[in-house]
């Protein structure tokens, strides 16, 4: 899947080609073309609720275009969901998977990842930062951490929320060795034991996506 890579003037446009399951549904595949992805994403939900009256399927379907609209205005290239049994233990996975492109600085093999980190996240996750990794992708230079941050409810919002509750965070940086821009893939889950494997599969999106040129596409 190729999808137009820029998101800032600081970073040259370009084009990147994801690694994903063939039977990926991404919110963001369509790129700015709204009727296109308001066209899949009722005919997705048509398909999950076969049963459900026309005037409610509609209102599913404007409530996926609202976060197509407010992904698409922060620069959001790629936004997948995976709703399916763990093989390794059966239980169920909710997961939500995010990319997009980020400048990096020259000299990446000295790259501070918290540096980074703080330019795109609040200050204050960091402190949820339990792990950190550096590995080899297609790109050149991968960077990838887990974390298991607590659920903190926006002011206003008039939620019960246990107390220590904690969610999955997994994310990977990966740029060529020369720097310039970088494609960073985030995922988050709601049980946080299973950041592991959510881990995994964002390590394989980043470390095998790659940028290309438009006649490569």
């Amino acid at each position: 899947m190729n999808s137009p890579a820029t998101t800032a003037p600081t970073i040259e446009p370009g084009f990147i080609k994801f690694f994903v399951p063939p039977d990926w549904f991404d919110l963001m595949a369509d790129g700015g073309d709204r009727q296109a992805t308001r066209a899949r994403c009722a005919e997705l939900i048509r398909l999950t609720y076969p049963d459900t009256p026309d005037e409610r399927r509609e209102e599913f379907t404007d409530v996926l275009m609202f976060r197509y609209d407010h992904l698409f205005a922060n620069g959001v290239l790629m936004n997948g969901v995976v709703t399916a049994p763990l093989p390794s233990t059966g239980a169920q996975v909710v997961w939500q998977v995010y990319a997009g492109i980020v400048a990096v600085p020259p000299g990446p093999p000295e790259l501070d990842l918290g540096a980074l980190l703080s330019r795109v996240f609040d200050e204050a996750f960091l402190e949820g930062m339990a792990y950190v990794e550096r590995f080899t992708t297609d790109m050149g230079i991968g960077v990838g951490f887990m974390a298991q941050p607590p659920v903190e409810v926006p002011t206003g919002w008039e939620i019960d929320v246990p107390p220590n509750l904690r969610t999955g965070l997994a994310g990977v940086l990966s740029c060529p060795p020369e720097g310039g821009r970088g494609l960073l893939v985030m995922g988050t889950c709601l049980d946080p034991d299973q950041v592991r494997e959510l881990a995994g599969l964002v390590a394989v999106i980043a470390g095998h996506s790659v940028f290309v040129t438009p006649e490569s596409k």
